[in-house]
Formats: C-alpha cells, structure tokens, sequence
C-alpha cells in the first residue's frame, strides 16, 4: 500500500521534472538560435566579414552550375593571372549544405499554422516571469507559424544560427555519453549555446567552415563514445565515420578529430579496454571515413600521406594486429604468458614491416609535409618562419584574456567538472580528458583555436551542474520508490564468497580462455601479484569490458584491485559495501540523512554561493560579445547609425568598372573584390601562392614609379583601406622580402628600413615615405604624401574615407590580351577544365628576381630559405 502511494507521489514529480527539461531544451535551443541573431536584424542578410564572401559565391556557382560542374571550377576572376581551380581547393560541405536545403526548400508547399492561444498564454507567462529573474534569450511563442522559401544568400546568413543549435544539441548528447546524466546533457546544451567561443564563428552573416564545422566536431565525438560505450554498441561506429565524412568536408580542422579519435583509440588500449567491439568501432570508423574522406578532392589521398594524418593509420594497423593476436589466442587457448610473447612478436613484426614501407616511399617523396600552420601548433617559439602566417592576429597564441573573455563563467567549473569525471572513468571520461589537454595546448599556440575549447568547456563545466542538480534531486526519488541498478556489483573476494553476484551480475561469463578461478577467502591466501592474476575472473565485468582478456593492461589492473582489495579487514570491507548501498538506495541511516544533505546544497546553491548573479552575468557578457561581432566587417553600427564604406565602395566597382576590370588590393580584401565587388582579384584569402602575395607586398611597398611599371601589366584599378592598409604596410615589405630578397636586403630580414620612427604613425621611413601604399593613403592629406597622377588617379572615395580607389594609367592592352588568350594557358591535358594561367612576358624580369618560398613549407622541395626564416630559426635556438 505505501508502495503504490509512493508510486503516486514519483509520477507526478517525475512528469514536472520531464515537462521543465523539456522546456529548457526548447529555450536553449532557441537561445543558441536567438544570441545569434544581431547581425541579422541590424543589417538585413548580409555576408560578414572576408572569407565567407568566397564561400557564399562558391555556393551560388553551386546551385546554378550544379555539383559536376563545381568541382571542374577553375575561377578566373581570382588570383589573376594564374586563376585557382576551386574544385579541387575548397572543403565544399557549406556550400553544399546550403544547396541542399535550397532545393529542400523548392519542394515543400508554403504552409501557415497557427498556434493555439493556451499554449502561448503558458509560454509567454513563463518567459515573463524568467525575463523579470534577469534571464536573457527566453523564448516567445509566436501566433502563428509560417514557413516560405528562401533565397541562396538567406540560406548562408542563416546556416550559422541554425546550426549554433544544432551544435549545442550534439554537444549535449555527447556531455550525456560522457556523464549518463540528462540534466548534464541538458546544461551542456544551454551553456554550448551561448559560451562566446562558440559564437567566434557562428553569429549570422558569418558563412565560415567553423560555423557548420561545430556540429559536425560534436556529433563525430558524441557517435564515436557512443560506438565504444559496450562491446556491443560498435554498430554507431557507421554513423561516427559517416559524420567525419561530413566534417572533413566542411572545415581542414578535420585533422583534429581524426587525432582526437585516433590518440583515443590508442589510449584504450593501454587502459586495458582493446575488445572486439572497440576494434569493430575504430576499424568502421577509420575505413568509412578514410573512403569518404578521399572522395573530396581538396583531401584526395592525404589521409594516407600526410604526416599529420598518419598516426591514426598507424593505430589502424595496430589494432588489426591486436585483433589478428586475440583470434589466435581463442583458437591456440593461450595462457597469459604465451599471449603476451605472442603480441610482442606481432608487433615486432609490423613495426619492421613499417620501417621498411617508410624507407622505401621515404626517398619518393611521397609523404606530405606538415603545413606552417600545423608546424606552429608544435613549436615552442610564437613565430613559424613564415612572414605570411606570423602576419595573421588570428594565428597568435591565446592570453588569459581571451581565455577569460571566450570561455568566461564556464571555465571557473572545469576543475570541479574533471574531479566527476575521475569518479565516473568511462571511456567518455578519459576521452573528456583527452580533449581537454589537446584543446588546451593548441589554443595556447593560436588563438583562433580558442574555438575548439567551446565544447570541451561547456561539457565538463555542464557535467559539475549536472552532478550538483542529480545530487539535489536523487534522494526524493529514491524515496519516492525510485530503483537504482548496480548496486550490488561487489567482487566475489570482497563477500569471501558470500552471495555475491560476481561476474555473472553484468550478464557476462569469462569467455577468455584463461582460468576462470575460484572464490578465494580474503587474509593472506594471496600472497604475490601472479596469484592474484590467475583469479582476476572473480572481478566484475565494466560495462566497457568483454571478456576477461589474459596477459594484458586489464589483467594486472584486476590482479592489482583485487591485491588491494583482499589486504583490507574484511570487516571494513563489509561496512564499506553495505555503506554504499544504503547510500545509492537512500537507506538505512542515510534515508533521512541525504535528503537533509540535498536541502543544504541547494539553500547553498541559492542563497549563498551567488551561482544565479553569476549566470546571469555570464549571459549578459555572452549577449555583449554577441552584439560586437555582429558587425559585419562590411558595415556596423556607430550609435544609431550604420556606415556601410567598405560595401558601398565595393558595390562601386561592380557598378562603376568594366566587369573585364583587375583590382590589385592587400590579399585580405581579395573575397570581397569578387564576391561584392564583382571583379578580379589579384589575390585572396585562400594564401595557397606565397610568391605571388609578396609580389604584390613588394608592389604597395615600392616607389610608385616602380611598382607602376608592373602594375600596369596586372591590374586596372588598386583599392586601398585608408584607415588600415599603412597599419600593417610593415607585413607587406616583410612578406616582399621574404621572396625578393633585393627588396630589403638579407641583412634586414625583418625590413625595419620600412615603418614608422618611434611608436607613432605620422613620422614614416624614406622606404615608406616613398612607396606606393603611404601615398595611396594619405594622398590629399596636408603634409604627407601625394599619388603621381601620371600614373594614378583617384576615381572614387567612399563618404567616411575607408576605401580609396585609383585608376592605373596607361594599362598595358597587350599584356590584357596575351593572359586572355587561351592559347597561353597551361593545360594539364588536351581539353582539360584545369588550365593554369601565365604572367606576361613583360613581368618575366621581376619575376626573374623572386626566390621560391616552397620549400619552407615542404621538405620534398630543395631551396634556400630566406633571411627572415633563417632569423625566426636562430631566435628558436636562443641565437639571437
């Protein structure tokens, strides 16, 4: 009778608790969605900033050429002369996402529903009376629903608000793998979806790889813990590789993950965890994504080459090794000793047979080189040795500021969050740790990586929350009749053989082919370490355990457990078995103990520990650095009003120039020339030909009448950032230097002839009072430089003075001629769509001077390095 009263009493509570997850569910998401936002209601859909403006094209290009003809793309209108081959240079998975729900679109009929006014009543009083609390991002019911397509360019400004949420869903589905806690999960879902690192690359407008890339990251991690959770969950490992698939083609930070997964792999094997469901798991896992990374022809076969990318391969080999050994261990009944002899023989031999692969392709040049970007991650020094790379803030390391800024509030609980962790050793948690250091040590070596702390920050800081709202909460439902499984999982040692469940209480029989033992009374009947191993079967099965394997990390952790355990009184053994139970069950003396325990956390929580002002601070700072970047780059806010120079001077060019027209502006702009602007660009922010950026860094830092005899072989039109570009003009002689050594000279690497004297800008150098870019910016200014109009002419300048735009005099028509005639491309076949453009033959003279600057970036390539290189080298040796 008082059963089924109790039983009355749970359901309604436990209905309240699901209706309020419910609803917080609904609000995070929303609030993922909403914090988003700004970018959107200020200035309509408009594309941010540099790098989404090419991919916004590209996803226009998709979806009026379609897929065949977008990866045989060679775009002309980028990196004149020479073009780029799109296809084979872009990870196409935003623009195809956006296609995809372009053409979904297409096909559903436009529908109207309108919501009942009961539902909105409860919503909207509820949102009220949260907004009162001080809580931001509530959600509103709206009285009616609508849906309607939309055009490309909505799609890409709306892709990163919808799938900000999409992210903090999957990150809290992979804080639930980790902690098997809902109200975990459910807290890694709000605080993922407003944790500024999060919202770096994901504000709308902002069509970035990372911002579809987040989710993607989320969900291969929550499917491949999922995938090794038990020897039996290997199946989800179809879905972890179909998932990377997905990220390798949306964002080069796939190699992240591949390490992620493959350093964690690695790591349960020496954990003692290799079963046949984890080797199932890794090897789908590796062979799905591996396949389908291949197919995107940016990837093609680098997965197999590159160095960066060959560790999980090695850890693919090896696990086919480990499971080749267990196959025979089961069908020779090998004892321990045996097994393990055979193993390291194994191993012997693969490591041989790689040695020898190694030598062999080695010399061939067949393994890629690690990228500058990837080798900065590794190196103590800040600098790479590669003036383009240490140009961009972005590729700096991360301060506590930024720390502080971008994780905020979260990252005070990470410590609190890892202590759970230590107390819930799943293969989640040690893949928590795993993540937490790897995302930390990269971050602290470029800060654009802050991003990747998101959501290892947001999890282990939701899982502290979580244990603390479980904690609350769980001695009222025990109460209420709750059931609590497990909790007699005590080893068959510890009873003295006393009805313990021992390994049959997971299900699961010692199948291993080793001795299964017998019962063994506690007090000295164990007296060394190889006894206790031949009895390691009296130790329960983990959920992550399959059988009980003989010669390997799990058994001498067993044998150590059990040594452990049998040298304890067996009365303290008993108490400690009996005391655990009644807590887990909210028992015997801690039935009205815990509960007592739970009100007094929670007054703590509420009334003391200032947890609420706290959070709402955090939203508050999140919402604040929501609005900053909501400014598009292209146009922001000042006060009330919007300043749109920079489009409106892009929009300029589109309108007011041939559309045959060549703009030469600092490769940072280059996007936007093509993408706004409409013309061709001399260079971008795809960075793929180091020559031909310091070609034009040595252009805006020469003497006019120098760079103009080149110019005029190159470019119609020079567009100048007044109020940026002789900031970072020292980044251009720099970069110039680094492949025209004549430019600076070797014995200036870091061209300091070229700059301002003292910390100010208004006293220049006479190599930067005489070039190109200082009397571009300050032409007109009283007592500064002036544009020679015999070679330049200002056609056009925006209302606040932010872009400039010249004419370039006397253009050569027939260098125009030669680089359009299709007879001077460079074909890798008869009739082929790849077809490289040349330079003219009047700039084959400076060309002649430039010195290649590849083989910094890969060693299969011979060369000199430059002066600043060898300098950057020096300073990592403590030389200079």
């Amino acid at each position: 009778m008082a059963t089924a009263a109790l039983a009355l009493l749970r359901w309604p509570l436990v209905a309240l608790l699901v209706l309020v997850q419910l609803y917080c569910l609904a609000w995070f998401l929303w609030a993922a969605y909403d914090i988003r936002m700004y970018p959107i209601k200020d200035f309509g859909y408009t594309i941010h900033e540099f790098d989404p403006w090419f991919n916004y094209r590209a996803a226009e290009y998709l979806a009026e050429h379609g897929t065949s003809k977008f990866f045989k793309w060679y775009d002309y209108k980028s990196w004149y002369p020479l073009g780029r081959p799109i296809g084979t240079t872009i990870y196409p998975g935003m623009q195809m996402t956006a296609v995809a729900i372009w053409e979904a679109m297409k096909h559903v009929p436009m529908v109207s529903y309108d919501v009942p006014k009961m539902f909105r009543r409860i919503v909207g009083h509820t949102s009220k009376y949260l907004e009162k609390q001080g809580w931001l991002f509530v959600p509103y019911s709206p009285k009616k629903l609508e849906f309607t397509p939309m055009t490309v360019n909505e799609i890409c400004c709306m892709i990163p608000p919808w799938f900000g949420s999409l992210a903090s869903m999957f990150c809290g589905l992979l804080t639930f793998e980790v902690s098997r806690s809902v109200n975990a999960g459910l807290m890694a879902v709000g605080i993922m979806a407003v944790i500024p690192a999060h919202l770096m690359r994901s504000v709308g407008g902002k069509f970035d790889n990372e911002a579809i890339a987040m989710a993607a990251i989320c969900s291969t991690f929550w499917l491949w813990l999922r995938s090794v959770r038990t020897p039996s969950s290997w199946p989800f490992a179809v879905l972890a590789g179909l998932s990377y698939v997905y990220m390798v083609a949306a964002w080069g930070g796939y190699i992240f993950v591949l390490n992620m997964i493959g350093v964690h792999a690695l790591m349960l094997v020496g954990l003692g965890r290799f079963n046949s469901g984890v080797h199932k798991a890794y090897t789908l896992f590796f062979v799905i994504g591996t396949l389908g990374a291949i197919q995107i022809p940016v990837v093609n076969w680098t997965p197999l080459r590159s160095i960066e990318q060959l560790g999980p391969l090695g850890v693919f080999l090896g696990y086919q090794v480990l499971a080749f050994c267990d196959s025979q261990r089961r069908k020779r009944q090998m004892d321990a000793f045996s097994f393990a002899k055979f193993r390291v023989l194994a191993f012997a031999g693969l490591v041989i047979g790689l040695m020898a692969v190694a030598l062999v392709l080695a010399p061939m040049g067949y393994f890629g080189p690690l990228s500058s970007r990837i080798r900065g991650l590794f190196m103590k020094h800040t600098k790479t040795g590669n003036p383009l790379v240490d140009s961009v803030a972005e590729h700096q390391p991360a301060n506590q500021a930024m720390y502080n800024s971008y994780l905020n509030l979260p990252l005070d609980y990470v410590y609190l969050g890892g202590l759970v962790c230590l107390f819930n050793r799943n293969n989640g948690a040690y893949f928590v740790a795993l993540y937490g250091f790897i995302a930390n040590h990269f971050s602290l070596k470029m800060s654009r990586l802050v991003l990747i702390c998101g959501p290892i920050v947001s999890i282990v800081c939701a899982i502290w929350v979580g244990f603390l709202l479980d904690f609350i909460l769980e001695p009222f439902l025990l109460l209420l009749g709750k059931k609590v499984k497990g909790v007699a999982a005590i080893p068959v040692s510890a009873t003295n053989g006393k009805d313990s469940p021992g390994p049959a209480s997971n299900g699961k029989a010692a199948t291993s082919g080793g001795k299964s033992g017998k019962n063994k009374k506690s007090g000295g009947s164990q007296s060394n370490i190889f006894s206790v191993l031949e009895s390691s079967s009296d130790w329960k099965l983990e959920e992550w355990e399959e059988d009980y394997r003989p010669g390997g990390i799990a058994q001498l952790k067993r044998g150590i457990k059990i040594l452990i355990w049998n040298s304890l009184p067996s009365d303290f053994k008993e108490h400690v078995c009996s005391d655990t139970a009644a807590w887990k069950t909210c028992s015997g003396p801690w039935k009205l103990i815990r509960p007592a325990i739970s009100l007094v956390v929670l007054f703590y929580v509420v009334f003391i520990s200032g947890a609420f002002g706290k959070t709402i601070t955090f939203l508050n700072h999140a919402n604040g650095v929501a609005q900053g970047m909501s400014n598009a780059q292209v146009k922001w806010k000042s006060g009330q009003t919007i300043i749109d120079d920079p489009y409106a001077g892009y929009r300029w060019l589109a309108e007011n120039t041939p559309k045959d027209a060549r703009v030469m502006a600092w490769w940072d702009y280059g996007y936007q020339i093509t993408g706004i602007g409409e013309r061709t660009s001399l260079a971008d922010g795809n960075t793929w030909n180091h020559e031909q950026i310091a070609t034009l860094g040595r252009l805006l830092s020469s003497p006019q009448k120098k760079s103009h005899n080149a110019i005029r072989h190159l470019a119609d039109y020079i567009l100048i950032w007044a109020k940026k570009d002789l900031l970072i003009s020292t980044h251009f002689a720099r970069i110039g230097n680094s492949v025209f050594p004549d430019h600076c000279g070797d014995d200036d690497p870091y061209c300091e002839k070229y700059g301002f004297y003292g910390s100010g800008s208004t006293d220049p150098t006479p190599m930067m009072k005489k070039s190109l870019v200082y009397n571009l910016v300050t032409d007109g200014m009283p007592h500064a430089g002036k544009a020679d109009p015999r070679l330049f002419e200002l056609v056009h300048q925006t209302k606040h003075n932010f872009i400039r735009i010249f004419k370039v005099h006397n253009v050569s028509e027939e260098s125009k001629a030669w680089v359009a005639d299709p007879k001077n491309l460079i074909c890798d076949a008869p009739g082929s769509w790849y077809c490289v453009g040349q330079f003219p033959p009047a700039l084959q003279k400076l060309l002649s001077k430039r010195r290649s600057f590849s083989q910094v970036e890969d060693f299969n390539k011979k060369g000199e390095k430059s002066a600043y290189t060898k300098m950057i080298e020096k300073q990592r040796k403590g030389e200079l």
